[in-house]
């Protein structure tokens, strides 16, 4: 893996809070430093990429509303269909809204 050296500026009271936990830890000050910003940049991608899912999640629930509204209220959950499509259900067939007969 390439390392790449550069400078940064941080206050002295940040300085020596990173010095005292690469002490403690028996690390360099760059490593400390090293791990920060991974967990920084982990953390920030890991948000990015849950926002992008959670939008993702809602336009399917949106979709499904729309589906739904246009057939209408049905008396089996989903968990129901579920079971009856495993063949797990002890419930009689509910009539699908919507569906052929």
């Amino acid at each position: 893996m390439a390392v790449e050296k550069f400078s940064i500026s941080l206050p002295g009271s940040l300085t020596r809070d990173i010095d005292e936990i690469a002490s403690s830890e028996g690390l360099t000050r760059s490593a400390v430093i090293r791990e920060a910003a991974a967990a920084y940049v982990a953390s920030h991608t890991s948000a990015e990429y849950e926002k992008a899912r959670r939008d993702r999640v809602d336009q399917a629930i949106a979709g499904f509303d729309e589906v739904a509204a246009g057939w209408g209220a049905d008396e089996w959950t989903s968990l129901d269909y579920l079971r009856d499509l495993r063949g797990e259900s002890d419930q009689p067939p509910a009539p699908r809204k919507g569906a052929r007969p």
